[in-house]
């Protein structure tokens, strides 16, 4: 197992209540601007949570305990002592909004196991310039695994339920591996062409790299393995407004995936695959919405004696938002480099979340994702087969206006079958968590 710099950590709940005395003072809002109307004073906190209007800034520090039961392999609970931080910032400007989403924290481990660090950081620059519509986005991540349901990636450290769009459309979810740090980063850009008042043209781009830390140290069963990739997209199309709920159109897209440094004795072979959908969005109603985009999908292996697979390619999501309830239901199939773990793998994948407030002071959220992913049926790579499971619940309550506590619990199985991956997680992961979380109104900054 890869070891990282362990520090002498808390012991006790009421040793994190002491953190939060001594690092949670409350920020004077006017060293950041402008005090918040009393008209506008948010309600009691829950937990963290995405600001919802123009210029402000909301931030939130965490301090929980965390016991793991199966990721380490031992047979009895692995317990962590965990600080996170969350802030989320939208700008003033109609015209050309910013919006910045980080979290970030440490596990300080108490059982001899590995202490990590964790941070997401994504940003967008939206830029409306007459009929032409410009948005550039990006986000970075540092982990110790595969990202799993929550702001952070994390299981247990209190932010299931803050979901914000992922950059790149959805994704479903990846493959579970073993401890193994790597760094993973997706730049994106769009463009958009308004040629009637209902009639619009499409083109966007983004490059993503996957590198794992660890990944040129030992075997391919050693922890901290990883398939390091790059993968370049590209594409574009039109879409039509029929009238006030629905909309359709068409879209192709093209993705050059690319591996480097070691493989680990795998097959690894570069591949391209090209997508034609087609794409219709309904608006039932003021709070429910569905949209769905599918076509054929062609895959060519970097070989050219492997040939050409052709297989389907779906995008399907139906949501509902109302002022103290939202929920919402994906379905994504679509190649992928194969999560750093396979390579050249198609994924079906299907996640399900959703959260409620029930009056003032309680929030309950609730996410569950399954994913099939495979390789694909090609003579230069061995098959091999993965499926993932991941069910998560989140309790949270107000304890006082700005602090709040919460308890979490995750379920994550996987099983796999084939010789084609290397450092996969194959079992049963339990993870539960309790903390505190404080979280004040949100700042407005600048001219209101």
């Amino acid at each position: 197992m890869t070891k990282i710099s362990q520090f002498a950590p808390p012991s006790a709940l009421i040793r994190i209540t002491l953190v939060l005395v001594l690092l949670l003072t409350p920020i004077g809002r006017a060293a950041l601007g402008q005090a918040l109307p009393a008209a506008e004073a948010s309600p009691v906190s829950t937990g963290f949570a995405l600001p919802t209007s123009l210029g402000s800034l909301q931030y939130a520090v965490s301090a929980s305990q965390s016991l793991t039961w199966g990721y380490y392999g031992n047979q009895g609970a692995a317990s962590s002592t965990n600080l996170t931080g969350d802030v989320a910032y939208l700008s003033n400007s109609k015209q050309h909004p910013f919006s910045m989403v980080f979290s970030g924290g440490h596990s300080f481990s108490e059982s001899g196991q590995a202490g990590y660090s964790f941070l997401n950081l994504g940003f967008s620059q939206v830029a409306n310039l007459g009929r032409w519509n410009f948005i550039l986005s990006d986000n970075v991540s540092y982990l110790p695994g595969t990202p799993v349901a929550g702001l952070s990636g994390v299981p247990g450290v209190g932010d299931l339920g803050v979901n914000p769009v992922q950059i790149g459309g959805d994704t479903g979810q990846g493959v579970l591996t073993n401890f193994s740090n790597r760094v993973n980063n997706v730049v994106a850009g769009s463009v958009q062409r308004q040629i009637t008042g209902k009639t619009s043209l499409n083109a966007s781009g983004s490059y993503a790299t996957m590198r794992f830390l660890d990944s040129t140290n030992g075997p391919a069963s050693s922890s901290g393995a990883g398939l390091d990739s790059d993968a370049a997209s590209g594409g574009g199309g039109i879409s039509h407004q029929i009238d006030a709920r629905n909309t359709y159109g068409g879209n192709y897209a093209y993705s050059n995936f690319t591996y480097s440094g070691n493989n680990f004795g795998i097959t690894t072979p570069n591949f391209v695959s090209q997508t034609a959908s087609a794409m219709f969005s309904h608006q039932f109603t003021r709070k429910l919405s569905f949209s769905a985009s599918a076509g054929p999908q062609w895959t060519t292996i970097g070989s050219s004696s492997s040939g050409t697979s052709i297989s389907a390619y779906a995008d399907v999501s139906v949501s509902y938002a109302a002022k103290s309830y939202g929920t919402s239901l994906v379905f994504t199939r679509g190649t992928n480099s194969g999560y750093g773990a396979l390579a050249v793998s198609i994924s079906d994948g299907v996640v399900f979340g959703a959260s409620r407030r029930f009056g003032v002071v309680w929030n309950c959220s609730f996410n569950s994702a399954y994913a099939h992913t495979s390789t694909l049926a090609v003579a230069s790579v061995t098959p091999y087969s993965v499926n993932t499971a991941i069910e998560g619940i989140q309790v949270s309550r107000a304890i006082v206006r700005n602090l709040s506590g919460y308890a979490s619990y995750a379920f994550e199985d996987q099983s796999n079958a084939g010789t084609n991956a290397i450092n996969v997680f194959s079992g049963i992961s339990q993870v539960v968590g309790f903390g505190l979380t404080y979280s004040p109104s949100a700042l407005h900054l600048g001219r209101q």
